[in-house]
């Protein structure tokens, strides 16, 4: 019988310790809970015991975790100027703290996660109905994300956790403002075009008229040249011919006469009608026709 209670001490000994061990793991934290109040804070990865039966122990993930605006409900803020945008942002947090994390969430994960969204959702809207469209999109953008990061920490700490990142993954405007803002912009464009389009006639106008006005002065003058040239001309002509003239007046005389009947009977239906007497004909008459016709 003694040797039956050793035995049977030892079994109970052995399950009490079996059921007494437990193990955190690597990138966990734990707690344990004695009646329902936390007597032991933040056990590190290791093997640790508790009292069978009566304590209770909680594992908790203390990596860091990720926080994505949902896809099917994004966030929609208004800025400064009245401008409605969709922002999407993700967060990256983890806890810090077990006992308020615990108390304040009940040691969810998911409960944790739907408070500090909906606490950053307010954030993020007040931060951006701070500043215009242009402002919350580039030239305060940094410090716009610093402030938002700084104030969600503010609030995690009641909750246990730790905000280490804030960013924004995208920003764009609802769709029916979207589309108001193609057309608008495609108005824009077309009214641009338009304008451009004048622009270039006016300017064509312009080159043309200058082109014209050029052409008119280039012809003017090369017309005066030419004027220049022509008279000239006829003065060294005339010169020529006073020339000859003076050396031989009646060769000078024939030669003037052969260039009339040249262009007299240019065409062979041309009609004169003059007197034979007259001095049109004057180096006809007192020709010897039979010397003409033999030689």
């Amino acid at each position: 019988m003694k040797i039956k209670s050793i035995a049977i001490l030892i079994v109970v000994s052995l399950t009490a310790m079996w059921f007494s061990m437990f193990t955190v793991n690597e990138g966990e934290n734990g707690l344990i809970l004695r009646l329902g109040k936390i007597v032991n804070l933040t056990l590190l990865p290791g093997l640790h015991f508790k009292i069978p039966f009566i304590d209770r122990v909680h594992i908790f993930d203390v990596r860091t975790q990720e926080l994505a605006t949902s896809v099917t409900q994004p966030l929609t803020v208004v800025t400064k100027e009245q401008t409605y945008l969709v922002v999407e942002y993700f967060a990256k947090w983890r806890v810090d703290n077990l006992t308020k994390f615990y108390t304040s969430t009940g040691g969810s994960v998911a409960w944790a996660e739907t408070l500090l969204e909906q606490r950053m959702n307010d954030v993020v809207r007040a931060e951006y109905g701070k500043r215009t469209s242009n402002q919350a999109i580039s030239t305060d953008r940094a410090n716009m994300m610093s402030v938002i990061k700084e104030q969600t920490n503010t609030i995690g700490k009641d909750q246990g956790i730790v905000v280490s990142d804030v960013r924004i993954q995208q920003i764009t405007l609802p769709k029916d403002v979207m589309d108001s803002v193609f057309k608008r912009m495609a108005t824009e464009r077309k009214q641009f075009a338009e304008a451009k389009r004048a622009e270039g006639l006016e300017k064509a106008e312009e080159v043309k008229a200058f082109a014209d006005q050029k052409a008119t002065i280039i012809k003017a003058e090369a017309l005066m040249q030419g004027a220049a040239i022509r008279a000239k001309g006829d003065q060294e002509a005339a010169e020529i011919f006073a020339k000859a003239y003076s050396i031989d007046p009646k060769f000078y005389a024939f030669y003037r006469s052969l260039e009339a009947y040249l262009h007299g009977f240019n065409q062979k239906n041309d009609v004169l009608v003059l007197k034979p007497e007259g001095q049109f004909f004057k180096y006809f008459h007192n020709l010897d026709y039979d010397k003409l016709s033999k030689g």
